[in-house]
């Protein structure tokens, strides 16, 4: 695939603050890219400069090769759905998904045609004579993603479009954006600060804080091996733990930390500070020909989550999450020994 969406050297200062780094990221055609990060993080910026809806202090932005960076939203192959959805509340379902095209001069047969076929896509075919006011919160969603992709844009935005929905519609709009995106084969560029959601929707997940790209990858490999500290523990629940390389034993690293020392793959310098990171699933009960033993300790807590128990252990001054299997039958009090496999440890040294 090519790159359909490429920001070189973009930065963004405002007022004297500096909300994006200087930063490289480019996005293949056909592309669903989420960038995730905490509110302030710089994600909903490099979105507006993608659309023209912000200006980079510094940089160039292209669209299937072609500089954009100068150009105002409406001279760019771009649409965007906001959170508010932004509809017309005095027109139809079907001049509302028609707006940008009637916009365009397009004939108004034509783009009544075109609205119809917009609303048969997101599941509200035969709706086009309704009012906005008669229309449930998921639906207004698929109509602003109508109106959207009626004007056949290369890439769509989407800033947090499914931030205002119940968590089982929130669900139901995800699998539906990725159908969407399948069937148009439109680049898809959605901002959103729910790690879930991300890992649900996308192809490539952006990890940004700060202005900065912390981690960029498959959502599989940006949760299991994250390129960072930030990225290990905003991407869902880590224990992570603090040490120190001590020898290096092969291919291995002899860490010192709060649990005794750990030997772990990896490469790092003697002596060097680091992190080992590993998820609540990833701590089991037992121990099996790959892991390590990280101590026995205490269960303090214990939530029962449906699919397993959530519990808290503590080995001496260390606290440790783990996702236990409803089996175990765990209870508050109980000593238990914990393992992970050597392969799921994460170094991390930024």
């Amino acid at each position: 695939m090519s790159d359909r969406v490429e920001l070189r050297q973009v930065s963004k200062v405002y007022e004297g603050v500096t909300v994006v780094e200087t930063l490289d990221l480019a996005m293949k055609a056909g592309e669903f890219v989420v960038l995730l990060g905490p509110s302030g993080s710089g994600k909903t910026t490099l979105l507006n400069m993608i659309g023209g809806f912000a200006n980079p202090s510094a940089g160039h932005v292209f669209i299937d090769g072609e500089e954009v960076t100068d150009l105002p939203p409406a001279k760019r192959p771009t649409a965007t759905v906001f959170q508010d959805y932004a509809l017309f509340p005095h027109m139809s379902l079907a001049n509302n998904v028609a707006f940008g095209l009637r916009m365009r001069q397009v004939a108004k047969a034509e783009r009544l045609t075109k609205a119809a076929e917009m609303l048969k896509l997101v599941g509200l075919e035969g709706f086009g004579n309704r009012g906005v006011h008669q229309l449930s919160g998921g639906q207004r969603q698929r109509v602003a993603l109508a109106r959207a992709m009626a004007v056949e844009p290369k890439v769509l935005l989407l800033d947090e479009p499914l931030g205002a929905l119940d968590l089982a519609l929130r669900r139901q709009m995800q699998e539906e954006l990725v159908r969407l995106q399948r069937r148009s084969g439109a680049t898809f560029v959605h901002v959103t600060h729910d790690q879930e959601e991300a890992m649900s929707i996308a192809d490539r997940i952006v990890v940004v804080n700060k202005g900065r790209i912390e981690d960029m990858g498959p959502p599989d490999r940006v949760y299991l091996k994250p390129a960072s500290l930030f990225a290990a523990k905003f991407m869902g629940e880590s224990n992570v733990l603090g040490g120190r390389v001590v020898e290096a034993v092969g291919r291995d690293l002899k860490i010192e930390t709060a649990l005794g020392a750990l030997v772990v793959p990896g490469d790092a310098a003697t002596g060097a500070a680091v992190h080992v990171a590993l998820r609540p699933e990833q701590l089991v009960l037992a121990p099996t020909p790959d892991s390590i033993s990280l101590g026995h300790g205490r269960i303090e807590e214990l939530s029962f989550q449906g699919t397993h128990c959530r519990c808290h252990c503590r080995i001496g001054s260390v606290d440790l999450i783990l996702r236990a299997p409803v089996s175990a039958c765990l209870t508050p009090g109980r000593d238990v020994a914990l393992y992970a496999a050597r392969s799921d440890v994460v170094l991390l040294q930024r």
